[in-house]
Order: C-alpha cells, then sequence, then structure tokens
C-alpha cells in the first residue's frame, strides 16, 4: 500500500523540478479600468528574450472591466494608462518615476534613445515591482 502524503509530496517536488527557472519568474499583468470610459494601457519591461528594455503599448480596456495583458517576468516594470480623448492620465504627475517615447499607434518594440521621434509624445510613467503569480494595476 502506498502513503498518499508521500506520493503527493513525490508529485509536488517532480513538478518544481519540471518547470524553468523563466516560467517561476513570471507574472500575468491584469489592468482593471474602474472607470466609465475605454482606457489605454501601455508598459515597459524586461523580458526574459531579450533582456533589453522594451515598450508595449496600446492595450485597450474596456469601462469596467479587466484583461490580462502581458506574461512579464516578475521585478521592475513601468506604466501608463490614459482615458480615451486623453482626458485623464495615470500615474498623476506626482507619481512619475521614468518619461519613455510613445507612438500613438500600438507598438511592441525595445527602448532606444533619447528623444522622441516625430509623432512620438514623452509620457511619465510610474515603476511598480511584480510579485509571482498575477500583478493587477487597477484605474479609478
Amino acid at each position: 500500500m502506498f502513503d498518499p502524503v508521500l506520493l503527493r509530496t513525490a508529485a509536488l517536488g517532480l513538478g518544481i523540478c519540471v518547470l524553468s527557472p523563466s516560467a517561476m519568474a513570471a507574472t500575468d499583468l491584469e489592468v482593471c479600468n474602474r472607470t466609465g470610459s475605454k482606457v489605454f494601457f501601455a508598459m515597459a519591461h524586461l523580458p526574459d528574450a531579450t533582456k533589453k528594455w522594451t515598450l508595449n503599448a496600446w492595450h485597450p480596456v474596456n469601462p469596467g472591466s479587466c484583461r490580462n495583458v502581458a506574461k512579464i517576468r516578475i521585478g521592475l516594470f513601468y506604466y501608463f494608462a490614459e482615458k480615451e480623448g486623453r482626458k485623464m492620465f495615470w500615474p498623476a504627475q506626482t507619481h512619475v518615476d521614468k518619461s519613455f517615447c510613445v507612438p500613438s499607434t500600438s507598438v511592441n518594440r525595445l527602448l532606444v534613445g533619447a528623444s522622441c521621434a516625430a509623432g512620438e509624445r514623452n509620457l511619465g510613467f510610474r515603476g511598480v515591482t511584480s510579485n509571482a503569480g498575477k500583478y493587477t494595476v487597477t484605474l479609478n
């Protein structure tokens, strides 16, 4: 007869051995829009694949809903969001940690250079540190 506790422990041990380090170091980034308008979300993060800062914009999030926008590595990332029509922004000016040049169209590219290209805006992002599993940014 097998000991059920021993079997569960062995299975758990196998599961941990099978997971890669990058799979254990990731989090699902969720954005929750608690406003009455559509919101567009942008982020700068450091993907495992390139290990270079990458800009990923614009993820639309409908009013009153939440959306998983990316799976990112645990650690520091930056975000910026704005209401449709550019009437409200997150973070507030007093919580800006870093500025990035962002085009008005959707983009997924490496962050390069200090000056903005034609048609880009220099926007203030907030830096936060994500945790394992799921990290939620709530916009009120």
